[in-house]
């Protein structure tokens, strides 16, 4: 069971100074995880003197979402530095019901923050959760980005962080503490629905875990690779300065000599730093194995022929000695 000094120590961990902060936000869905996490906080919260604002959404995909809504935040309202809201989305889905209703969730939460001057949204995800997105990003083939796992600390946009402190401690710590404190909590019938692949994925965990394929494991695999992520961004970041020979809204230009010194995977990075200067929603990026085939083609030394991807227009000019990328008109 986790302890309060254990996440005083997480929270330390972060290297976050809170100078000057009055308020942070944090999703409260109503389950075990995030009262768990709003309860905590809390705590911490009381010795600092910030407001903690505990963010419900209600996506209106289940008839008894809106008094669940409603019931956390009546489990809410005597606890310290702790003030609720329920935010509301109405909109039908059609398909990828998980994702549309992730996406709205952030988007939502989001737009609070922005309201009310808040800079820190606090997530409950936890070990377990690291656990299943790496299987889940192994299963769709994602590269050494994405088996890193989700971070402490994610920039969401200029001006929110998200944060998430419990992915150190696994679902039955948390769970453990909400008995110990005698905190109510909601179980999502939606965790049981073997539509969704995540769930699929959980329920082979026993089956997994009988070949060593751990959570414990996988939490520990997804830290070095972080490890390793760290380490490249570093040393494309260093190669995209020193690249780069012209940058603005519409065009950035590379010298072709000086990233061609590089190894693929660091050319790579920075396309995709660049790109992301365009597109910075990654919605409208351009799909990874188009700029993965991309930068192959344009490292092998052939002809590179002039492409669009995204809208963004990509061009090698040998004569010139540049790369050039630049918005589609």
């Amino acid at each position: 069971m986790i302890e309060f000094t254990d996440f005083q120590q997480s929270m330390n961990a972060l290297g976050l100074g809170w100078s000057g902060v009055s308020k942070i936000a944090v999703a409260v869905s109503g389950g075990p995880d995030s009262m768990a996490l709003c309860r905590l906080l809390g705590g911490w919260a009381v010795e600092r003197g910030i407001e903690v604002h505990a963010l419900t959404v209600d996506h209106s995909l289940r008839a008894e979402s809106g008094d669940e809504a409603l019931r956390v935040g009546g489990w809410l309202g005597g606890w310290r530095q702790v003030r609720h809201a329920v935010l509301r989305w109405d909109a039908p889905v059609q398909s990828a019901v998980q994702e549309e209703a992730r996406r709205a969730r952030y988007g939502l939460m989001a737009e609070y923050c922005r309201a009310h001057g808040i800079g820190h949204l606090f997530l409950a995800h936890h070990a377990d959760d690291q656990a299943e997105t790496v299987l889940f990003r192994l299963a769709k083939g994602s590269g050494l980005d994405g088996l890193a796992g989700m971070q402490a600390l994610q920039v969401y946009d200029e001006g929110l962080v998200l944060v998430r402190p419990l992915l150190g401690f696994a679902k039955d710590d948390l769970t453990g503490f909400c008995e110990a404190e005698g905190i109510s909590y909601i179980e999502d019938p939606s965790n049981e629905n073997e539509s969704f692949a995540r769930v699929r994925l959980r329920k082979s965990r026993d089956i997994l875990e009988e070949e060593g394929l751990s959570s414990k494991r996988l939490n520990v695999t997804a830290k070095r690779l972080s490890r390793a992520r760290k380490a490249l961004d570093a040393m494309a970041e260093a190669a995209y300065k020193e690249a780069v020979l012209k940058k603005d809204a519409d065009c950035i230009v590379f010298n072709l000599e000086v990233l061609l010194e590089h190894p693929e995977e660091i050319v790579l990075r920075c396309v995709l730093k660049a790109v992301g200067v365009f597109r910075p929603e990654a919605d409208y990026a351009p799909r990874m194995e188009k700029v993965e085939a991309l930068v192959e083609d344009f490292i092998c030394g052939g002809t590179f022929r002039k492409r669009t991807l995204g809208g963004v227009v990509f061009e090698r000019d040998d004569k010139g000695g540049v790369f050039r990328l630049s918005l589609e008109k």
